[in-house]
């Protein structure tokens, strides 16, 4: 798609500056496939050398940031007075184009409930996979052998990710994936988005989801993994290979806990964790330096 484009299958209205192609959308900071051409939006200056390093063919932006960049920056240049919705927008109307259907492939071996939900479209379910009643699968879902799925469990729904305000907001489509590796297991009422803009959801092999666990879009969680219930995992968040992660704790959005970690019960994470720690606490901390301050507020009493 050029930039010219746009106005063809897009609300929002644009001038083109500099034409030029794109193939896919692209948020600063964020995964994305480095070999494809690709978009993204700024609202201000201060934004602008993070994209331009990222090496983004195009860049959306209001038209007094265009005069400041247009020598700097080699890329297609548009200009509109919403740059984000543009964003979007042309993420949506590139994805439905690009959609490719397929009907649903479920292995051998398979004991699926009569009540669980399946999208009769892009689901591919791999051999000796149990699902639970009261199920709901959603386009975009790959499960490998041996997964385990249990009752009110929910995977592949749209992330809750939106653009806009008020009248004007809207859902940002999804177009991404869920991937469930062998020999994973989903207790129940678990919801699993799937990935926001062309990424992936992913569940290592023989890793144990509890029950009433929300995994975000794009989140990565490796092998052997184990997660107790009632944790939030924002979205773009990671967890490395056999770490354990305790009930109610929160890792944040974007944040990564490392290999062979230990994530104690209640611990909110907003900052990387190494491989081989434990954390504690609100915000989580070493789990060592944790103990330490709520001994020293018990010798103050």
């Amino acid at each position: 798609m050029k930039l010219s484009d746009l106005n063809n299958v897009i609300d929002e209205k644009v001038e083109v500056v500099r034409d030029s192609e794109f193939e896919t959308v692209m948020l600063s900071g964020l995964r994305f496939d480095k070999e494809l051409k690709t978009i993204s939006y700024i609202l201000s200056m201060n934004f602008f050398p993070a994209v331009r390093d990222a090496g983004v063919s195009c860049i959306i932006c209001p038209e007094a940031i265009a005069k400041d960049i247009k020598d700097e920056f080699d890329g297609g240049i548009c200009t509109s007075n919403d740059p984000k919705s543009v964003f979007f927008q042309a993420h949506e109307a590139m994805s439905k184009q690009r959609e490719d259907i397929t009907k649903t492939v479920i292995g051998d071996n398979c004991n699926i409930a009569e009540s669980a939900v399946i999208s009769p479209k892009n689901v591919r379910i791999g051999n000796n996979v149990t699902i639970d009643p009261q199920v709901v699968i959603y386009d975009g879902v790959v499960i490998d052998d041996n997964v385990r799925i249990m009752s009110g469990t929910v995977i592949g729904c749209p992330a809750f990710y939106y653009y806009g305000d008020g009248a004007k907001k809207k859902l940002v489509y999804s177009s991404g994936t869920v991937h469930l590796y062998e020999g994973s297991t989903i207790h129940t009422n678990v919801t699993i988005q799937k990935g926001v803009i062309g990424g992936e959801t992913k569940i290592g092999r023989y890793s144990s989801i509890d029950n009433c666990i929300m995994v975000g879009h794009d989140v990565w969680i490796g092998e052997n993994v184990i997660a107790a219930a009632n944790i939030t995992f924002g979205g773009w968040a990671e967890v490395g290979d056999n770490t354990f992660v305790g009930v109610q704790a929160c890792i944040a959005p974007m944040a990564t806990v490392g290999k062979n970690c230990k994530i104690s019960m209640g611990a909110v994470v907003t900052k990387d964790v190494p491989d081989n720690s434990q954390v504690s606490g609100n915000f989580a901390i070493d789990h060592k330096l944790y103990v330490e301050h709520l001994k020293s507020i018990l010798n103050t009493k």
